[in-house]
């Protein structure tokens, strides 16, 4: 895992291309213990975007039942940027639709969202057939799917009309790239001799400035506009 963490993440923020980042994804996700992924991109008005790898008998019912309006991953994603864990209480409005889901081997898995500062969203969902995720392995790997959609997110909307992203600080550049390296904040304040307070100051400082949502999106898009 810290390998993934050190080496693909690395190659993920330097990654700008929708598509190659689309070919790795199978193989990224797998790493972290997932065969099956899904990315969603939503906009409003439009019928999603969808990439995965899940099954074509599943896919095809999907689209014949309309299922992506009554799918409650994509109701979820709507109102909240939290990662959503899959549970039969996520599911509770739609017992019919996870049922059906679960037989097709997306027994066990969690969906993460992320907007764009003009409305866009995008989700990224992993599953496997077996083995339970508990809260541990969840708090352990969020990260890096939270990472995964943003790279991806990022990707996907850099043709966007652009905003000017006010000129970060040189602390603020620094602390966002100590935290892209894997720092927590109490770690870089004692790399930089700062109390955490400070730390997490200029994180979000810096997640202002780039108007995005949370420390990793901010970190993709330092990266993207060559400040790291």
């Amino acid at each position: 895992m810290n390998h993934w963490k050190e080496e693909q993440l690395r190659l993920l923020g330097a990654t700008q291309d929708e598509q190659t980042l689309l070919e790795l994804l199978p193989r990224l996700v797998r790493q972290i213990g997932y065969p099956y992924y899904r990315y969603i991109r939503l906009k409003v008005g439009t019928a999603p975007w969808i990439k995965n790898n899940y099954p074509d008998e599943w896919n095809q019912h999907y689209q014949d039942h309309n299922l992506h309006q009554i799918d409650p991953v994509l109701s979820h994603a709507w109102h909240s940027h939290q990662p959503v864990l899959w549970s039969p209480e996520t599911f509770a409005k739609a017992p019919a639709f996870w049922r059906k889901k679960q037989s097709f081997g997306m027994r066990h898995g969690w969906s993460q969202a992320v907007q764009h500062i003009q409305g866009h969203q995008s989700i990224l969902c992993v599953a496997r057939p077996e083995g339970e995720i508990d809260r541990r392995e969840f708090h352990q790997k969020a990260v890096h799917i939270l990472w995964l959609c943003n790279v991806l997110h990022s990707a996907a909307t850099r043709d966007l009309p652009a905003t000017s992203i006010p000129l970060l600080s040189p602390r603020e550049v620094e602390v966002l790239k100590w935290s892209g390296e894997g720092k927590t904040a109490p770690e870089i304040a004692q790399l930089l001799e700062l109390n955490v307070r400070t730390v997490n100051f200029h994180i979000a400082n810096a997640i202002t400035k780039t108007g995005t949502t949370n420390k990793i999106a901010a970190i993709v898009a330092a990266i993207q506009s060559g400040v790291l």
